[in-house]
């Protein structure tokens, strides 16, 4: 499983260098889709979510750009080091950005749906 993560990194590196906000939504998705797959999970949309997977699974959804702020900084380093791009003010592409709930949880809120058909 490492190798293969290893892959969708170096994939992901490749997919990731250009400026267009709507390529790199679509990149996020891509990546998040090739992670989930190797962990045999499926992508679902989720409100509230509870773990890094579940934030994959959110990602995976639809392409987004990631608001960097938002996010647990353990959070931030794993998708770093998975390739996802990160931001701290995405404009351009829908956004993904988490907000805090009790007992550890977050909510995924999308800013600029009209992206989610792409």
């Amino acid at each position: 499983m490492i190798a293969r993560l290893c892959g969708v990194a170096i994939d992901a590196r490749a997919s990731t260098r250009t400026r267009d906000p709507v390529e790199l939504a679509r990149a996020t998705r891509w990546i998040a889709g090739n992670l989930l797959a190797i962990r045999r999970h499926r992508p679902v949309q989720f409100v509230r979510i509870e773990s890094l997977t579940d934030l994959l699974s959110a990602i995976a959804v639809a392409p987004v750009l990631v608001d960097r702020g938002s996010l647990p900084t353990r959070w931030q380093l794993a998708l770093r080091l998975l390739g996802i791009p990160l931001f701290e003010d995405p404009t351009g592409a829908s956004v993904l950005a988490l907000e805090p709930l009790a007992g550890g949880s977050y909510r995924v809120r999308v800013t600029d749906p009209h992206m989610l058909a792409a």
